[in-house]
């Protein structure tokens, strides 16, 4: 009789260390799921800070109202990437600008519906994640028409 209680033990055992093992490894199935699901918004891969080509400052969107103001306010959110872009109603031709950040150092970007119009399509790729030498692409891709003097 005392066996058959000792088997029975062990069973009981065998079983809440088999439970012990299935709960482990769900747990650690759910921990990588969690870890490496993709649907989450991600941080954008290009960098929006650094080093910049221009270092003067940018203006304040409180000085703005609007969309113009939204432009200003992404600049200082994002100055490496604008900083990374040409500007493509030719301001460095024609004002000696450095990028498309130079625009918002200076009222020039509140001016410019080619400059607004690229800070919000940069800002929209920005926020989908993308890197900052697909915006540069894109950007030019959309934006590039031959340079005409006036």
């Amino acid at each position: 009789m005392a066996k058959k209680k000792s088997n029975t033990s062990n069973k009981t055992k065998k079983r809440v260390s088999t439970l012990a093992m299935v709960i482990f490894v769900c747990i650690v199935v759910a921990g990588v799921y969690v870890g490496t699901n993709t649907s989450v918004k991600v941080q954008p891969v290009a960098p929006a800070t650094g080093i910049l080509i221009e270092t003067r400052p940018i203006l304040t969107d409180a000085v703005f109202t609007g969309k113009v103001a939204e432009a200003y306010r992404i600049a200082a959110e994002i100055p490496k990437v604008l900083d990374s872009l040409f500007c493509y109603c030719y301001c460095k031709k024609n004002h000696n600008h450095k990028t498309l950040l130079t625009c918002y150092t200076n009222k020039h970007g509140s001016k410019c519906d080619i400059c607004l119009n690229e800070v919000f399509y940069a800002y929209d790729l920005y926020n989908q994640g993308k890197t900052l030498d697909e915006i540069v692409i894109a950007v030019d891709k959309k934006f590039y028409r031959p340079y005409r003097r006036a």
